[in-house]
């Protein structure tokens, strides 16, 4: 099994016209939760993230992805109404093409297996529990404009870290996330 974005890519590029975003999370059920873990984070970094109470819910989800890593489960629960969405399939084909660039680029520097120790087990749930962390300080940095970014990016690392397998990434997403907390906390008092 390839751990690459283009192979996730041509994944997703198969998949039948109708699709929704549990047949999407079904289909790339075996490489794991982490690509869960980084979407929250992108829409939070988004302009979508300045909109009053969307990093909460964000966070919630990222802490609902986190918390099934910490559990140990081998599938991904996801809410009925979110998994019964349909993906619209020509905004799906244009991003995909739009992302392929990228995802060769990401797939030259970050893919590949080092420290691994670091992104298995136990290290992995470890890491989750960080993100659970992370997320219960999102809500108080709401008042804070673009403060709540800060959690969310050291989530959006330690996603990436899982995804690419990649102790090396994994070693600068806890920097971060120390950063992160570090930061909030400094904000808050």
């Amino acid at each position: 099994m390839s751990e690459s974005v283009i192979d996730i890519i041509d994944e997703l590029e198969e998949m039948d016209d109708g699709r929704t975003v549990g047949d999407v999370v079904e289909r790339l059920e075996h490489r794991g939760t982490a690509p869960f873990l980084i979407v929250p984070p992108l829409i939070e970094l988004s302009p979508i993230g300045s909109v009053p109470g969307v990093p909460t819910v964000l966070a919630m989800f990222a802490a609902l992805f986190a918390a099934q890593i910490v559990l140990g489960r081998s599938h991904l629960w996801i809410p009925d109404v979110i998994a019964r969405r349909s993906v619209p399939d020509d905004k799906t084909e244009k991003t995909l093409k739009a992302m392929r660039p990228y995802a060769k680029w990401v797939d030259d520097k970050l893919s590949g297996k080092r420290f691994h120790l670091l992104v298995e087990e136990p290290a992995r749930r470890v890491a989750a529990t960080v993100v659970l962390g992370l997320c219960m300080v999102v809500p108080p940095m709401e008042v804070i404009p673009w403060a709540s970014s800060l959690p969310m990016s050291a989530i959006l690392c330690i996603g990436l870290a899982l995804l690419f397998q990649n102790g090396v990434l994994m070693l600068f997403a806890g920097a971060f996330s120390v950063a992160a907390l570090y930061g909030v906390f400094s904000l808050l008092t």
